[in-house]
């Protein structure tokens, strides 16, 4: 019985995480977990409202869209302090789809293609989790995690700048939404950037000198008891205003078969973009705090919260940059954090929406952008530099992508140009001759070691890698070029195969070309150290029988000590080629 209840009790912990946080909770994180949940939904409320603004829903959807996203991700989801609910880029995206779907049409037609959307993203994240397609998250090295954080630390930092500024921001992007602050900067609200850069700094103050008080509420409520007490929306800074409260819809949307066609490239799109800016936020953080991220659950947790979205009449969720930060820097340690944020954010929606109407939108600006600041890593670019610099431009590359291309496209291409990187390293790979070192075992690199020696009329190679299409030619040139370097010239070309942990066709035909070549020109071509797979893979193609079974060794040393045993010897007569089999 124990057995049963154990193994019922792992599988609910694999498919439902939060049973397990909740199972092991510790009340020393109680404290930390409610002020970090009082900041994440001090800020979803005014974020809430400006992305249901964009998606163009009726705003306190926006409030409920992340309580309902936050709940449901808290229970599937296994990442411990991704904040899930609505966002930029997923908002922008949604909007450009509906926009062209949707145009002209009433508001509650609108709302029930916007809860759609976001139901084809669930459906599709739902269908990749169960189908395990997370692995390809494998694919994301750490070169494309540092540069998509910077990318997207700096892109929201862009998303606030014209806040920051006093402007109305008008373009999307980060590279517009720079120069657009640029061309405006004459008209810029000196009090409001006065504000801002006060907040600023009494967060960066608060975070060195007293990190454990929560310095985004802080900050929250004062500034709204500032503006209250001193009107300063009369002045021109722009507060959060008006909000009219309603209780969510519940129900499936209301669409046909011609909706689920027109939106489907842009649900892929939203499925692809969550997923992949997820799982890069909940790595990082995961091994920050040194806990394990099932990308597979991943995929499952961004389901849940937008099928619940769906059934809210919400719009697509994800997990969120900003929030997450914030949630890191005030100390969260388990999704209760999400859990408490959703409570108080329907609670506000419904009955407190009045106490919005003097907060300050620039504080909420530059909470988000010191969070994007300490979110951003410079020092292991650095560090990447000094260890293999492809590999710190290949972060570089993947920031500038996000930045310039978006999200996706900047990890996609990322993704490829490090594919690209790794086939060219795999087409020309580490070799080496091999020689002897007095008194020490094994053998050893005579590029790296000066006193290594050689034997005259034996030439030992290493080939560092797989053989397969793309370097079997390589694997010839080598060999021809060591071969015509050599003095005397080798009797017997050793060839180590420590390292070839698999052989393809295609390489299987290159070594039967180099063993003709080698054998026309008196060299035996002998092949030591391979494995099981490999040496199955030998005789399945004929090739240890045309080498001669007396020519495959287990070890490098067993093949050289036959050759001292044979002495000088006359070279064999050529040989009529013969083709694999």
């Amino acid at each position: 019985m124990k057995r049963l209840v154990a193994r019922g009790w792992r599988s609910v912990r694999r498919f439902v995480p939060g049973a397990s946080w909740v199972r092991g909770y510790s009340k020393a994180w109680l404290r930390p977990d409610l002020l970090s949940a009082l900041t994440i939904a001090a800020m979803l409320v005014p974020q809430g409202l400006a992305y249901a603004q964009i998606v163009g829903v009726r705003p306190v959807a926006g409030l409920y869209a992340g309580a309902v996203g936050m709940v449901a991700y808290a229970v599937f989801g296994p990442s411990r302090h991704l904040m899930v609910g609505p966002e930029a880029g997923a908002a922008i995206i949604a909007a450009s789809a509906l926009g062209g779907v949707a145009a002209g049409v009433e508001p509650a037609r609108y709302a029930s293609l916007a809860a759609l959307l976001a139901m084809m993203v669930g459906l599709i994240s739902l269908v990749a989790g169960v189908f395990k397609t997370g692995a390809l998250a494998d694919f994301l090295s750490k070169p494309i995690l540092i540069g998509y954080t910077n990318g997207a630390a700096l892109i929201i930092i862009g998303s606030q700048l014209a806040r920051m500024f006093g402007l109305e921001r008008k373009e999307e992007d980060f590279p517009g939404q720079v120069l657009e602050v640029g061309r405006n900067l004459g008209h810029t609200h000196v009090p409001t950037l006065l504000l801002g850069l006060g907040i600023i700094l009494a967060l960066v103050l608060l975070r060195h000198f007293l990190p454990k008080l929560p310095g985004p509420l802080i900050l929250v409520v004062a500034t709204t008891v500032v503006a209250q007490v001193f009107e300063l929306h009369h002045g021109g800074v722009k507060v959060v205003g008006t909000v009219a409260a309603a209780p969510p819809s519940l129900g499936l949307p209301s669409v046909g078969f011609a909706d689920v066609r027109a939106l489907l490239p842009a649900a892929l799109s939203l499925a692809l973009v969550n997923y992949a800016s997820s799982v890069l936020a909940g790595r990082i953080y995961a091994d920050k705090h040194r806990y394990h991220l099932d990308s597979n659950q991943e995929l499952l947790g961004q389901a849940a919260a937008n099928l619940a979205n769906a059934f809210t009449q919400g719009f697509p969720v994800t997990g969120s940059d900003s929030r997450t930060a914030v949630n890191d820097a005030m100390g969260g340690k388990s999704q209760l954090v999400g859990a408490v944020a959703a409570v108080l954010v329907a609670v506000f929606a419904l009955f407190l929406t009045p106490l919005l109407r003097n907060l300050p939108l620039v504080t909420l600006g530059a909470i988000v952008m010191v969070a994007a600041v300490y979110l951003m890593d410079v020092r292991s670019i650095v560090a990447l530099w000094r260890v293999r610099r492809v590999e710190a431009v290949l972060a570089v590359v993947t920031t500038l992508g996000v930045l310039v291309l978006g999200i996706l496209q900047g990890i996609l291409i990322a993704v490829a140009l490090a594919l690209g990187d790794l086939i060219r390293r795999a087409a020309h790979p580490h070799d080496a001759v091999l020689g002897q070192r007095e008194d020490v075992s094994g053998w050893h690199d005579v590029r790296r070691h000066a006193d290594t020696r050689t034997l005259p009329g034996l030439l030992v190679y290493r080939f560092d890698a797989p053989m397969f299409f793309a370097n079997a030619r390589h694997l010839r040139e080598q060999v021809r070029a060591l071969v015509a370097e050599a003095t005397p010239t080798p009797r017997e070309v050793v060839l180590d195969a420590s390292a070839v942990f698999d052989l393809d066709v295609t390489a299987a035909e290159g070594l039967e070309k180099l063993r003709r070549e080698l054998s026309e020109r008196g060299i035996v071509l002998v092949i030591a150290d391979a494995n099981a797979p490999l040496r199955g893979m030998l005789r399945r193609t004929g090739l240890t029988e045309r080498l001669g079974e007396e020519n495959v060794y287990l070890t490098v040393e067993a093949a050289v000590a036959r050759f001292e045993r044979r002495g000088p010897r006359a070279p064999p007569p050529p040989e009529p080629p013969a083709a694999l089999h």
